[in-house]
């Protein structure tokens, strides 16, 4: 951790303006603790406040941007390719067509809030041809309250971090290890459950013409529609 504050102090727009593109593009890096500690340094004046929200805020927009330029391009195939490399539920796309459909441009700023749907929302903004003035309008606003909501959190507990910091640079590297193993083990879990549920979907099939022979035959088959 103190590694980390190092970094912050020493390059704190580049380090913040990388995690930040990087999660927005997907990966699984911890943009929002380090926003969290960010708002402590803030508090303690090692960092400027409208350095740490400008590159965050950037990096949004460039993040989120690519995706929504992206589903515009090529449609529901993005979100596809997203929940097939994420983590997440599955549910992803249902959950932010939905999302998208009853809110419209302040989903996005909903959707940042909410896991499996945040890197899902952009590109189907852009799918389902929303404008691109209104993404840009709703994503700055979007991008504002997200960073903010976690660099106040550093703020108000400021104090309790830097007691965290003196913690763990006096158990040394052992605080380090625990840390890397509670995050190893949180993605392997996320890992297992995607698998599990991927293997629950392993049931037999039916195409549409064949369901169309079926019924030509007088097989009378029973469809059910669990369609929302």
């Amino acid at each position: 951790m103190h590694v980390l504050v190092a970094l912050l102090l020493g390059h704190g727009a580049l380090i913040i303006f990388a995690v930040t593109l990087a999660a927005r593009i997907g990966a699984p890096v911890p943009a929002s603790p380090l926003l969290v500690v960010a708002g402590s340094l803030v508090m303690a004046g090692q960092i400027s406040i409208v350095t740490a929200l400008g590159t965050s805020i950037a990096a949004n927009i460039l993040g989120d941007g690519a995706w929504f330029l992206a589903g515009r391009r090529h449609g529901y195939r993005v979100m596809k390719q997203l929940c097939r490399i994420s983590l997440s539920p599955d549910s992803c796309v249902r959950q932010s067509e939905s999302l998208i459909t009853r809110w419209g441009g302040r989903s996005l700023i909903v959707a940042k809030f909410v896991p499996g749907v945040s890197v899902i929302a952009a590109p189907m903004a852009g799918a389902l041809g929303m404008s691109a003035t209104r993404f840009l309008a709703f994503e700055v606003v979007a991008a504002v309250v997200w960073t903010l909501a976690f660099m106040a959190l550093g703020m108000v507990f400021s104090d309790q971090i830097q007691q965290i910091f003196d913690i763990m640079a006096s158990t040394g590297g052992m605080a380090t290890a625990v840390l890397v193993l509670a995050l190893a083990a949180l993605v392997g879990v996320r890992y297992w459950q995607r698998r599990r549920f991927l293997r629950e979907l392993e049931i037999p099939r039916i195409g549409v013409d064949e369901l169309h022979a079926l019924m030509e035959q007088g097989h009378d088959p029973l469809v059910i529609d669990v369609r929302s």
